[in-house]
């Protein structure tokens, strides 16, 4: 048996050690909640190894309304905190517990806030940046040719020369002065 053996807080039952989204969680298999560390959350936002099919079919069949019920941390036992999550279209609060730093999301409501990150524009951008450095970094001759074109793009003019033109050195020589004074 584990040491670090945490219980369900609905069900009572212990939770079991699974990965979601490519980090460690605790799961629930009765009530199909997640026990998240709060210093995850951050890194499961920018991850998106599950598909929005996936993500949507696991909200849709694990959800089932929102929890108004008090719940005590598996690890310290002590009542946690109501915290919403603003998503678009739905009103979603998890449960958090600021001693242990752990959060529990109810069945599909991991889920339905990883949808909501996604949603987000910003989410959409960064994802495409980093498929283009993933392909980049995959072909040798694609990052040569990149490195190349990177070259041969033409040197940024120095906007303090672009600005004072011919006069840009006594200006910053007077500048200097001053500021030794």
């Amino acid at each position: 048996m584990q040491r670090n053996m945490r219980n369900c807080p609905h069900c009572s039952i212990p939770l079991i050690s699974v990965e979601y989204e490519g980090f460690g969680v605790q799961w629930c298999d009765r009530c199909r909640g997640h026990l998240v560390a709060s210093s995850r959350l951050e890194s499961l936002k920018r991850v998106a190894r599950k598909s929005h099919d996936e993500l949507k079919a696991e909200a849709t069949s694990e959800f089932h309304g929102c929890n108004t019920a008090q719940i005590k941390c598996p690890r310290c036992h002590m009542p946690m905190r109501k915290q919403a999550i603003k998503l678009p279209g739905l009103a979603l609060e998890f449960d958090l517990c600021r001693a242990c730093s752990l959060v529990w999301f109810d069945g599909g409501e991991l889920a339905l806030a990883q949808l909501g990150h996604e949603a987000k524009v910003g989410f959409a951008d960064a994802q495409e940046m980093k498929r283009r450095m993933e392909e980049l970094e995959a072909s040798p001759d694609r990052k040569a040719e990149f490195e190349k074109n990177l070259a041969r793009l033409p040197n940024a003019p120095d906007p303090v020369e672009e600005v004072l033109g011919d006069v840009a050195e006594e200006v910053l020589a007077a500048i200097i002065r001053s500021c030794k004074r």
